[in-house]
């Protein structure tokens, strides 16, 4: 007798929640129908675009390497050709990339003014930090030609007080900078925190030592007063 009453039970409430379920999509089925739908044709739309989106860095890619080809071949005005189109086009990572390559080709055109606004431009435009650090540098380098130490240190500031190789190769070229410029005070300042960095790359380290010799100490340093005033001779002391 129980059996049967639990029995009788559940096929009650299992006709319970059949008429719930059946009222529900009564009341709400054109809605849970165009939930259904917003789904697939978002997925759909989601997929539609991430194949774009690989297919379309595809493209650039093979683009920008058939650039590069015509710049190791020598071809200049191709490759700036190429390049300066590729800067406008596709995604932005890419156009990054190709701006600082037509800056380069720009630079080996001999065209420095324009070669040092593509790079600056390029670094304004980069996202990724080492690549807009790498366009800033490259920048800087350009500009040791035709720009006076102080806008130069006013250029590589940034960097030097950034982290990473970029900083060390930024000291490096103000301390030449000053050096050529008669700042010897700041190249030897430059030169002796290289020398230091433990963490700096190695050649970085040895052409500062190099150069830090050909310097010389700063003025009125002790090893200066050692050289300026040598010891007294056997006879002198008698």
């Amino acid at each position: 007798m129980t059996n049967e009453t639990d029995s009788f039970v559940q096929e009650v409430d299992e006709s319970l929640r059949q008429d719930r379920v059946l009222q529900f999509f009564k009341r709400n089925g054109v809605w849970v129908l165009g939930a259904l739908i917003a789904i697939v044709v978002g997925i759909g739309i989601w997929q539609g675009w991430r194949w774009y989106t690989i297919n379309t860095a595809r493209e650039h890619s093979d683009q920008y390497l058939a650039a590069q080809q015509l710049l190791v071949a020598g071809n200049l005005d191709a490759a700036n050709t190429e390049f300066e189109r590729l800067r406008d086009e596709g995604p932005q990572h890419f156009r990054a990339m190709a701006r600082m390559e037509h800056a380069a080709v720009l630079q080996a055109q001999g065209d420095l003014e324009a070669a040092l606004a593509e790079f600056d431009a390029a670094a304004e435009q980069a996202r990724d930090p080492v690549m807009r650090e790498t366009a800033q540098l490259r920048a800087a380098y350009i500009a040791a030609e035709t720009q006076d130490l102080a806008a130069m240190q006013t250029r590589l500031q940034p960097l030097i007080e950034g982290e990473g190789r970029v900083s060390y190769l930024a000291r490096e070229l103000l301390a030449i900078e000053a050096w050529e410029g008669g700042d010897l005070d700041l190249a030897r300042q430059n030169l002796e925190s290289l020398a230091l960095a433990f963490d700096a790359p190695e050649a970085v380290r040895q052409r500062a030592q190099v150069a830090l010799a050909v310097v010389g100490p700063a003025p009125g340093s002790s090893s200066t007063e050692g050289a300026a005033a040598p010891a007294p001779s056997e006879g002198e002391t008698k």
